[in-house]
């Protein structure tokens, strides 16, 4: 899918913000800490402040000059009692996963800043070494920040991802989290190891405050996916998406509203599936008070294909409702819901309703922190499976523990327990999984 012009063009951006990052000239801008995730990171709205005095102030940060690094290193054992997600006969084995990060950031000039970051996840297991695989990702950024809450920004992130060999399903992200949407291929569909790489150059706009508690912003987002095997190349995508979002902050009530609109056009080497997509969202955020904080979001998500596709348009309406509640300052439960009409991403096309609803329990106190997460979702398909004459139902429930202790600033240990059973009204769609892991991290 990606032809030779967006492959100078990535090179090009890639080697402006690299010589960006390790040639211009710095001066005084205050930088805050560097995250791993250092696109999370902002400028501060005072560049009086000399970077020197503002590093010296991180307990835990690591720098040359106006350079800061952040590097992270962390280290688990896990037992998965299932590896393949097999509906029966299932395989166990225990693995060892490897994370590791490290984050670079200086500034440019007074009003701005450059930064990178690589990241890599390492799997590796004691018997069934088809598993293996690594992930790796690297990022470039160059971030513009002015008076009046004007920003903008350059980005591009190239990430090698794995999809190991499984069963892939509808109900567990084995593949969701890397944004393939074709590879739904059913209630029971083995996956074939597949390697893939994806390329994300995004350009974020932040349009000056004229207009007090009012906020406008502009996205756009090139995404392409390649995979590496030669029997996988008519799965090749690439999607261009641009979205719009307005904020408002009343002045009277502690009460956010936003809104927009998403518009998105999506071609693949295989023809039948191009297609355009929509989204409006609506959006409340209302901190009723010091203890009490509701979040509602819908989405309007729209679907159309072209005359060479067989897939039906869709249009479906997903309402999120979450509600957190502080007993103490260590304390706090959420409680979420969901009710959605969501496009199913197999080829079949086959839109399904979406119930969930969750409640998480959060403990914050000293050097501890832990949560326990209980959840549960119905999955029900419009129309039925012709081959076996019946609609398609999926009950899943999740409980979700972790704990983690923070001896001192620079090291961590962490505790997590995962389990997921889905009950499908086709049996060879059931799902019976627990992962159970133990970690130490260090954070420099």
């Amino acid at each position: 899918m990606t032809n030779n012009y967006f492959q100078r063009l990535r090179f090009i951006n890639a080697s402006v913000l690299l010589i960006l990052f390790l040639s211009l000239p710095s001066t005084s801008v205050l930088s805050e800490e560097i995250y791993p995730n250092s696109e999370t990171v902002e400028l501060s709205d005072t560049p009086e402040v000399n970077i020197m005095e503002e590093i010296s102030l991180l307990y835990h940060d690591l720098h040359v000059g106006t350079v800061g690094f952040k590097p992270s290193y962390q280290i688990s054992e896990a037992f998965d009692d299932n590896i393949f997600n097999l509906p029966e006969d299932e395989k166990s084995d225990f693995y060892t996963l490897h994370k590791m990060d490290l984050g670079v950031e200086s500034p440019i000039f007074e009003h701005a800043r450059a930064y990178a970051d690589y990241n890599a996840e390492i799997y590796d297991y004691e018997r069934f070494e088809e598993r293996d695989y690594d992930n790796h990702s690297l990022k470039g950024a160059v971030e513009f920040r002015f008076s009046n809450d004007f920003r903008f920004s350059f980005s591009d992130q190239i990430r090698k991802y794995v999809i190991p060999p499984g069963v892939q399903r509808r109900y567990y992200n084995d593949v969701d989290f890397v944004g393939i949407p074709i590879e739904d291929i059913g209630p029971l569909g083995f996956v074939e190891r597949r390697d893939l790489i994806a390329n994300m150059a995004n350009f974020d706009l932040d349009i000056p405050d004229f207009f007090p508690n009012l906020d406008f912003s502009i996205h756009y987002e090139n995404y392409d996916v390649s995979y590496q095997q030669e029997e996988f190349e008519n799965s090749d995508f690439n999607t261009n998406t641009i979205d719009t979002t307005a904020e408002y902050q009343s002045p009277f009530l502690p009460i956010k509203i936003s809104s927009g609109f998403l518009y998105q056009v999506r071609r693949y080497n295989t023809p039948v599936y191009d297609g355009i997509g929509k989204n409006i969202p609506f959006i409340i955020n209302w901190q009723i008070n010091s203890k009490n904080q509701v979040h509602l979001e819908n989405n309007y998500r729209i679907s159309t294909y072209g005359s060479k596709s067989d897939l039906e348009d869709f249009e479906g309406l997903g309402t999120i409702l979450r509600y957190r509640y502080t007993f103490n300052p260590v304390s706090s439960v959420e409680i979420s819901g969901e009710r959605s009409v969501k496009e199913a991403r197999a080829e079949d096309n086959n839109a399904f309703f979406y119930t969930a609803v969750g409640i998480k329990y959060i403990l914050q106190h000293n050097r501890f922190s832990s949560s326990i997460e209980v959840n549960y979702s119905n999955y029900t398909f419009f129309e039925e499976i012709e081959a076996l004459g019946k609609v398609e139902k999926i009950n899943s429930v999740g409980v979700n523990f972790t704990i983690r202790y923070n001896p001192q600033e620079w090291w961590f240990a962490e505790f997590e327990y995962a389990y997921n059973r889905g009950d499908d009204t086709i049996d060879v769609g059931d799902l019976t999984k627990s992962i159970v892991s133990l970690g130490v991290g260090l954070n420099f």
